[in-house]
């Protein structure tokens, strides 16, 4: 999935909505969407470290185990929105 593609499905699902997101792999994740940003993250520098640069993602919420995550959106098929 593309960024615009993605922007144009979540900008009408209100932040902590539950969806589902299909994968390329098939899998199918029931989360809940934390932000409506999906710009990709660059890369920081540290005095030991570098964290590198990260493709766009959508950032959702799994259970309460796992807490916020990234998507990438080049993994990910469709998005569904779930109404409750």
């Amino acid at each position: 999935m593309t960024k615009e593609d993605a922007i144009v499905v979540i900008k009408k699902i209100p932040i902590g909505a539950k969806i589902q997101v299909i994968q390329k792999s098939g899998n199918i994740l029931d989360v809940r969407l934390s932000s409506h940003e999906v710009n990709k993250t660059e890369e920081k520098r540290y005095e030991t470290i570098t964290v590198p640069e990260l493709p766009p993602a959508l950032l959702v919420n799994g259970h309460i185990r796992q807490g916020n995550y990234r998507v990438e959106l080049e993994d990910i098929v469709n998005i569904a929105w779930v109404k409750e």
